[in-house]
């Protein structure tokens, strides 16, 4: 397909774009709620799969609760994602970033779901771990892409099939992106002897939850890739300030964004002032989550913004 031309494979309906924003959205609800799990140490308190206690129903405690709540939002999360891949194969199939991202999910999330029925029923080396957080990571990247691109061309449908890294503010957004997820993803390999350490979310800069990680070396490392991460993002939000006003849909995004991390850092000061109480914990991780989307979302709206200027 050339750059100008239109076809009926090019154009978005309206109920589409929404199937796609919906299923993003879940996914983000998802791997919150995983974190949830983590923080509250509720992950195997259903301990047979993909039932609880033997029964299609879990006890009203909370932790089996909980994680009976994530075993239906994985369900739903699932149903969304092939519902996406099917109707962008048959609406949509020269698409790339509207068809190909539901299909690769969809592999990634069977490697989630079985590793997830690993975690209840024998628990996961910190590698399988790290490859299961790393795998629902992109899972939610993939359709949050795919939702931003469907909603930029519903507007736009002779708009070119790729990104644009051509200005500084797209490929500063790429390298805090790239960064955040190696954060993100390596919390589980340095957990050590504070479990809480290994769940979603940024490195607490403490003296005692340092003393816990191990390895030392590499909770270190992760410790220096979390302030280029800070000072990255910090970098997105000074220069988002620049494009307010040719390009504000990617200007809302990055202000959402830096809501977020003003509010990570709050939590992340309260967590160590009073003693890392789980209610914090859970705020600190649900940010997390949502502060991953916004920094995809301005990624791939920064990018097709380079298309259209």
């Amino acid at each position: 397909m050339g750059h100008n031309s239109v076809n009926a494979g090019a154009f978005i309906a309206p109920w589409h774009r929404n199937l796609l924003v919906i299923t993003a959205i879940f996914t983000v609800l998802l791997i919150s709620m995983g974190g949830i799990l983590c923080v509250t140490q509720s992950i195997r308190d259903c301990p047979d799969w993909p039932g609880c206690f033997g029964k299609v129903y879990p006890p009203l405690e909370t932790g089996p609760v909980l994680e009976y709540t994530h075993r239906v939002l994985a369900a739903v999360s699932g149903l969304l994602i092939v519902g996406s891949a099917i109707t962008g194969l048959v609406r949509t199939p020269h698409l790339r970033w509207v068809t190909i991202p539901p299909l690769v999910s969809v592999v990634l999330l069977v490697v989630v779901s079985y590793l997830g029925a690993v975690v209840v029923l024998r628990g996961l080396s910190p590698g399988w771990a790290a490859l299961d957080v790393g795998s629902a990571l992109l899972v939610v990247a993939l359709m949050v892409a795919c939702a931003v691109t469907a909603s930029v061309r519903i507007n736009n449908p002779a708009l070119p099939n790729r990104l644009s890294l051509r200005d500084s503010i797209s490929r500063l957004v790429l390298a805090s992106t790239a960064v955040v997820y190696i954060v993100l993803v390596s919390g589980v390999l340095v957990a050590g002897k504070e479990p809480l350490v290994g769940c979603l979310g940024w490195p607490i800069y403490s003296p005692s939850i340092y003393r816990s990680a191990s390895p030392v070396v590499v909770y270190t490392i992760r410790l220096i890739l979390s302030v280029v991460g800070v000072g990255l993002i910090v970098g997105v939000l000074v220069q988002s300030r620049n494009i307010r006003d040719e390009r504000p849909d990617a200007y809302r995004f990055a202000r959402w964004m830096g809501v977020a991390v003003l509010v990570e850092t709050l939590v992340q000061v309260l967590l160590v002032i009073f003693g890392y109480p789980v209610i914090l914990w859970v705020v600190y991780t649900v940010i997390a989550a949502t502060l991953w989307g916004l920094l995809v979302a301005l990624f791939v709206r920064s990018g097709l913004d380079g298309r259209l200027i």
